[in-house]
């Protein structure tokens, strides 16, 4: 392609050669790749139609560049393109045009993004449920419950953090259930959203947690019921703070206990 760094791509774009750009979308070194597409995308509504025609290039990464600068600039224009490729497309760029769908932020794509999070491909489950946790769209709840019970630990991770971003109280509950998660990420995840939750409920679930023997299960639990703020948790933080030795851990425990403390002469005053 002749071309060597970011300096020659700012020299096309500078040119206005959007062609070349297009092109350079499908340079062999990624770092080249994703310049060419944010030079393109900082071009704005000048480059739609050709990022557009770009979406159907023979080069799959140019169809990832093009749908990525297509994101980027949010334009609710390329939603219908980019879902006519949906279907048509390998998981690799799906992947792209999936991100590109919820950086863009229109609800009309919740439907078709929750189909995806019960694609055959990891990579795509794990795009639309992030997706879905950007929209916020409540018709995803269901969804996203069922992606907590997927094979990959990623995907309930995500899961876990977009259904803590719907505002739905009552999704405390199965929010709660994975705690007791095979996977430490995900246990750390939904402790931390409940946490965030200010979850008052979920207090006898994150309790058993303290007496884990991994690190970011008690971590985790600790600075939870700090937020949480019930004296309900002071015994329990405080035996827990008795068996600890792991100095990060202690502190946590500290601060929670500093927390409840200052809850309490809140809700006293």
């Amino acid at each position: 392609m002749g071309m060597k760094d970011r300096e020659d791509l700012h020299k096309l774009a500078a040119k206005g050669d959007l062609p070349a750009l297009v092109e350079a979308m499908g340079h062999s070194q990624p770092f080249m790749r994703f310049a060419a597409s944010d030079l393109l995308a900082a071009q704005g509504e000048s480059a739609l139609p050709l990022l557009l025609q770009a979406l159907t290039h023979d080069n799959p990464d140019v169809r990832k560049g093009a749908a990525r600068a297509l994101g980027i600039i949010g334009d609710r224009r390329a939603i219908k393109p980019l879902l006519n490729r949906l279907e048509k497309e390998s998981p690799g760029v799906s992947q792209f045009i999936v991100d590109a769908l919820a950086d863009i932020g229109d609800i009309q794509v919740v439907d078709e993004l929750c189909k995806v999070t019960r694609s055959h491909s990891l990579s795509l489950r794990y795009s639309a449920v992030r997706a879905l946790g950007k929209l916020r769209d409540r018709k995803a709840i269901p969804y996203l419950i069922e992606a907590l019970g997927d094979t990959a630990s990623i995907v309930r991770l995500r899961a876990v953090e977009s259904l803590s971003g719907m505002e739905e109280p009552s999704l405390w509950s199965p929010i709660s259930e994975m705690l007791g998660d095979s996977s430490a990420g995900v246990r750390a995840v939904a402790a931390r959203s409940l946490g965030e939750m200010h979850c008052l409920r979920a207090l006898e679930s994150l309790l058993p947690l303290l007496g884990s023997d991994i690190e970011s299960d008690v971590l985790e639990a600790a600075r939870a019921l700090g937020r949480i703020g019930s004296s309900k948790a002071v015994e329990p933080l405080l035996a827990a703070m008795e068996r600890e030795g792991r100095e990060n851990v202690l502190a946590a425990i500290a601060e929670a206990l500093e927390e409840i403390q200052g809850a309490e002469g809140e809700n006293q005053g």
